[in-house]
C-alpha cells in the first residue's frame, strides 16, 4: 500500500489539518508496535482536495 484515500467532512475550518497529524502519529505507533517496525511510514505530508461542497 502506498497511499490511502479519506473522504472527510470537517466540522471546523481547520478540522482536517488538526486530524491528520494526530491520526498519523497514532497509526505509525500502532503499525510499528504490531509489525516491529521503526520510523515513519509515509513520505511528505498529506494532500487535500475539495471533492464537492456540502450544502
Amino acid at each position: 500500500m502506498n497511499h490511502i484515500h479519506l473522504l472527510l467532512i470537517p466540522t471546523t475550518p481547520i478540522g482536517t489539518s488538526k486530524l491528520m497529524p494526530s491520526l498519523g502519529c497514532y497509526y505509525v505507533r500502532y503499525y510499528n508496535n504490531t509489525y516491529q517496525g521503526a520510523g515513519s511510514l509515509w513520505e511528505g505530508g498529506y494532500k487535500s482536495t475539495l471533492v464537492d461542497t456540502w450544502q
